[in-house]
């Protein structure tokens, strides 16, 4: 009796058994639980007066008796208004439709009042209507100022009481008497109703008998018999990363059917039962296989990634060639080795002769491939450098790597197609921005000269003064905007000339801070100079490092906050003379100081203070031209700015 118990806890038959059982019960699962999310608001609603589909009839029949008796009123009414043919016939038929569909309603009652006129339109035959549905446990009450978010046509019917005196009383009369929606909709409630509730337990009896035979498959599966070795099935042959590919495109395939499904239809459903069945077949096979390679211990050597790093790695297919290559060199040594020591002398002389022509020639072409590899890796390092033009002769690379060399040309060519086609974009836009610079430079300076002549015209209107010094003002601005725009295009393009010469960057310092001393009092800036040296000689054009200094301290000026303290140290870096000056924003510098240094770019985003977005953008380019460095940094509202110019050496010229 052990025995056959134990053959039928392992037998084929047992096992296709709980494969089904689990397979129907995951439907079933899935079937019921779609069926209560498609019916959850039944479920969850304590009685049909409370679901959403009661009441949005109810609201409509509201909105209808609302609309009929307090703005359409009768077909005379609207044939006497005058809106017009098209509108009268859109409201004549709106009124056969409200009147057919109460006509198929015979639970609805309302009572309509007029506050003002005491005039009672009403459908309830009682002599108190108000009375008798007030006593409706549906009973609802509408005005002008009432609201309740619940109805689904609150804020409609909400609407058109508004302005109006009337006031509307309306439920359902219960009980229910058949011939309408509300009576349908609750024999249908009170169906569904029902039906949840055996749904729910075949739900958890499906999970419970699932779970069950899941785990009697994840226990059985592999084995024939108590104790005996995991037995592989034919889906087993399969690569299990094939195999895990092959199920995920599966269910790719799934969801696009399934997402293009509306579920209004049997039909629709009955696809996505369809689709969902074959996927929990093809699910639980893949999970049983996966376990059953799990137990045997060989799910990883079974994949077809290891078989082919076992195969490439084992020298079978791993460059064959070369494998093929190495074995001929060997072989043709050993016989050779074999032949020398024959006994015979004139076969040993010949051997040896052989042997040390064979490996001279063996000993060159490796070292010609190598000195391929060599050039190869040469030609790699120059154009990471930045040497996109650096030749490479594929003709004296040897044949093992010359597909390597010609896929490093063909790199190198892309680089340079890149690096023109970048150069000659950024040629355009500087070659852009110069020429539109000078030709706006024609006609403003017109404008300025005009501005000049009205300013030397006795103008008796103090609001004609006014405008003349405010376009005067506004010319200067314009016409400052232009120089920098043409000063930035030639520094950034480095069409600047350098005429550097000793210049004491102390001295320079301080002679553009007491120049722009009696702005920094204005703005009330504390200015502190430090230096290390009294004098700082560095080797730079003197117009473009006051051009430098000049903009930073503007910068200062602009975008400095009020009654704080702006530091500017002159210090040494050998072999730099180096210029630092901090400041705290008076707005918060939410950008990056990469982004700070690019034209057009400001602190301030909302372009609310004076400036072009060119200063640091033509500083920067300008120390870049003289072999300086720029750098910017900020550390929340302290903005500190460094330049780096090379320090002047005696005997330089």
């Amino acid at each position: 009796m052990d025995t056959k118990l134990k053959n039928i806890k392992y037998s084929t038959g047992t096992k296709i058994t709980a494969f089904i059982i689990a397979w129907l019960c995951l439907i079933s699962i899935a079937g019921s639980g779609l069926y209560l999310i498609f019916n959850q608001e039944v479920i969850n609603s304590k009685s049909y007066f409370q679901s959403s589909g009661f009441k949005y009839e109810f609201d409509r029949l509201v909105y209808d008796v609302v609309k009929l008796n307090s703005n359409l009123k009768s077909e005379e009414d609207v044939k006497n208004t005058g809106n017009g043919e098209y509108t009268d016939k859109d409201n004549l038929d709106r009124i056969n439709t409200i009147q057919k569909r109460f006509s198929n309603t015979v639970n609805f009652a309302y009572c309509i009042r007029n506050s003002q006129k005491g005039e009672t339109i009403t459908n309830v035959t009682a002599e108190d209507p108000v009375a008798l549905l007030q006593k409706q446990p549906t009973v609802e009450y509408f005005n002008q100022w009432t609201s309740d978010w619940e109805h689904p046509l609150d804020e409609e019917i909400k609407q058109l009481l508004s302005g109006t005196p009337y006031e509307i009383y309306a439920a359902v009369i219960e009980p229910l008497k058949q011939g309408d929606v509300f009576y349908d909709g609750f024999t249908a409630y009170n169906k569904t109703k029902t039906i949840s509730t055996y749904v729910i337990f075949l739900m958890i009896a499906s999970i419970i008998l699932m779970i069950l035979s899941f785990i009697y498959l994840v226990w059985a599966t592999g084995h024939r018999e108590q104790g005996g070795e995991i037995v592989l099935s034919l889906v087993d042959r399969i690569y299990p990363d094939v195999h895990s590919l092959m199920v995920f495109i599966a269910a790719i395939i799934s969801l696009a059917i399934v997402s293009n499904i509306t579920f209004h239809n049997s039909v629709e459903l009955f696809i996505v039962f369809l689709v969902f069945g074959i996927d929990v077949l093809i699910g639980l096979s893949y999970i049983l296989s996966m376990i059953r390679q799990i137990k045997s211990g060989l799910i990883i050597k079974n994949t077809l990634i290891y078989k082919i790093f076992y195969l490439c790695f084992n020298g079978r297919t791993f460059k064959p060639w070369t494998l093929l290559l190495l074995l001929a060199y060997g072989a043709v040594n050993g016989i050779l080795f074999m032949i020398a020591f024959s006994g015979d002398f004139s076969l040993f002389l010949i051997s040896v002769f052989l042997i040390a022509a064979f490996n001279i020639a063996a000993i060159y072409f490796a070292a010609r491939s190598l000195s391929s590899l060599w050039q190869i890796m040469e030609a790699v390092k120059e154009i990471s450098t930045g040497n996109v033009d650096y030749a490479l002769n594929i003709s004296q690379i040897s044949a093992a790597f010359s597909g390597f060399a010609g896929d490093i040309q063909s790199i190198q060519g892309g680089l340079k197609r890149a690096v023109a086609e970048a150069v000659k974009g950024e040629r355009m836009k500087a070659d852009l921005i110069t020429n539109v610079s000078h030709d706006l430079k024609t006609p403003l300076t017109s404008i300025v000269n005009y501005v000049d002549l009205l300013k030397k015209e006795h103008l008796n209107n103090e609001n004609a003064v006014n405008y003349v010094c405010v376009l005067e003002e506004k010319s200067a601005r314009l016409k400052q905007l232009i120089e920098d725009l043409i000063e930035a295009s030639k520094a950034s393009s480095g069409n600047l000339a350098v005429r550097a010469e000793k210049i004491d960057l102390h001295e320079l310092v301080m002679q553009a801070c007491g120049e722009y001393q009696e702005k920094f009092t204005e703005a009330e800036l504390d200015i502190h100079v430090n230096a290390d040296d009294k004098k700082t000689l560095i080797f730079a054009d003197g117009k473009h490092m006051w051009r430098i200094v000049e903009n930073l301290l503007s910068n200062v000026l602009k975008y400095s906050m009020p009654r704080s303290r702006v530091y500017i140290a002159i210090t040494r870096n050998d072999p730099y003379g180096m210029l630092i000056i901090k400041n705290i924003s008076s707005i918060p510098l939410d950008i990056s100081p990469e982004q700070l240094t690019e034209r057009f770019v400001r602190g301030d985003s909302s372009r609310t203070t004076e400036g072009s977005g060119l200063g640091l953008s033509i500083a920067e380019s300008l120390t870049n031209l003289q072999g300086g460095r720029f750098n910017v940094k900020i550390d929340g509202d302290l903005f500190k700015v460094m330049v780096e110019i090379p320090l002047f050496l005696e005997g330089r010229e």
